[in-house]
């Protein structure tokens, strides 16, 4: 059969009322997808463009692939693979044009909608074969058969723009994992059913439950995984909140602790006054000379507060300062940077406070050796460097990390959420061991902004 030929006979024969069903079907899920969560006609006209437009498109690719099929003139299955290809090539198509986000996001919802829909046109096959065997072949049945399948697609576009997991950009590695060999699977056997021809009851049956079974673990895991990282999401912003909260108090604290302390230096400085003033009047210009150098060369610690350009890290160093202090720890702070970063404060909050955290945890030292605390800008580029003395006993040479973590709930959890927040800054994190100490080394860039909801 020529490509005309077998481009009037799609027309004429296969273009069916179960096509257009199952072609309706699968358009109103991608419309679905873009449905506007507040109504509005912008939204809803794009909607209904989007509809009209891929059930168009549905049409014609599928006629013009099923021409190529048959122009081929190679076996019957591959003409029939090649034919099959339309709808999850303009689900490609699609989640190209409206999926944004992250990559790995991205694949992933990708490889939902395509193993699904694969998955229903094998579902739509076998089906349409055991309900024609049973009923001899009855028209009305075998059409409702064949395009039954199809209403679980636009149930799977619900789901996907319902929750969608590009709201928080840290994905589970095993999620991910999971939902890729899922597809793969799914997809692997839609292809290799539409290959096969099976014409055994028995055995399209099993095939029907099977790829129900799994084509509702793979709807679950998508939406287990939403849930997951929701979950630690909450979690992370529950922690983060606390140690506002906390960070807060302490910078009260401090502020009454320094009024106090500034309200003695006052009272001081003014007996001290007093004192010189008795001096000057009895002569006793060189004692009084002799007294201000030594008073000058008295060094007092007064107003145990840090400050720099930017409040928000003031209030995080301030906090892990007084940490430090309860430990009978000294910190050695240096931070040049300017007064307004574009990070989000949660995400600042989270790792400096997990990078001092981690050094004060394990902080080891008998010389009683500080922890450095260093900030700096560098071109375009914020640089983060926590240094804390380590009991080299206790360091795991695999990875630089020590030992002596407690189990628990959050056990490792620090490290990771410092490498993604250089990660989704472009930056990077680097953990090291020098002269006998812990270096936690980030590097932020200037010049990328997170705009998701993290």
């Amino acid at each position: 059969m020529s490509f005309d030929q077998a481009f009037s006979f799609y027309y004429t024969t296969i273009l069916d009322l179960t096509s257009y069903i199952s072609y309706f079907l699968f358009s109103l899920g991608l419309a679905i997808y873009v449905w506007p969560k507040e109504i509005n006609k912008k939204g809803v006209f794009k909607a209904v463009i989007v509809f009209v437009a891929s059930y168009a498109i549905t049409i014609v690719f599928s006629s013009l692939l099923f021409a190529i099929g048959n122009a081929i003139r190679g076996p019957q299955f591959l003409t029939s693979l090649i034919f099959t290809l339309s709808l999850p090539l303009i689900t490609l198509a699609f989640s190209f044009i409206f999926f944004k986000g992250r990559k790995l996001h991205w694949l992933i919802k990708t490889l939902v909608l395509i193993s699904t829909i694969v998955i229903i046109e094998a579902l739509s096959k076998n089906f349409g074969f055991l309900i024609g065997t049973v009923s001899n072949n009855l028209f009305f049945l075998v059409v409702l058969a064949r395009s039954f399948p199809f209403i679980v697609f636009p149930g799977v576009c619900y789901l996907i723009r319902r929750i969608d997991i590009n709201h928080y950009r840290n994905l589970s590695i095993e999620m991910v994992i999971i939902i890729s060999v899922l597809s793969a699977l799914l997809i692997f056997a839609g292809v290799y059913e539409h290959s096969s021809g099976i014409q055994e009851i028995a055995v399209n049956v099993l095939l029907v439950l099977l790829d129900v079974v799994l084509l509702f673990i793979l709807s679950f895991s998508y939406y287990a995984t939403y849930k997951n990282i929701e979950h630690r999401h909450r979690i992370t912003n529950l922690e983060v909140q606390k140690t506002l909260e906390d960070a807060e108090k302490m910078s009260i604290e401090i502020d009454q602790t320094n009024r106090e302390e500034l309200e003695k230096i006052r009272h001081d400085i003014k007996n001290q006054f007093s004192y010189l003033k008795v001096m000057l009047q009895q002569g006793q210009n060189d004692e009084a000379k002799k007294y201000i150098d030594e008073y000058l060369n008295t060094s007092k610690e007064v107003l145990n507060s840090f400050s720099c350009s930017n409040n928000v890290i003031n209030s995080i160093i301030n906090l892990e300062l007084t940490k430090a202090k309860i430990k009978k720890i000294e910190i050695d702070v240096k931070v040049v940077v300017p007064p307004s970063l574009p990070f989000k404060d949660n995400d600042l909050v989270s790792l400096l406070t997990n990078m001092i955290d981690n050094a004060i945890e394990n902080y080891y030292s008998e010389a009683k050796e500080t922890i450095m605390v260093r900030i700096i800008k560098q071109n375009d580029f914020i640089r983060f460097i926590v240094s804390n003395p380590v009991n080299m006993e206790k360091i795991n040479p695999r990875n630089n990390l020590t030992t002596t973590r407690k189990a628990g709930r959050g056990h490792g959890y620090g490290t990771k959420i410092i490498k993604n927040i250089a990660n989704a800054y472009n930056g990077y994190v680097d953990f090291n061991i020098e002269d006998n100490r812990f270096i936690c080394d980030a590097v932020l860039n200037l010049n990328v902004k997170e705009n998701q909801d993290a």
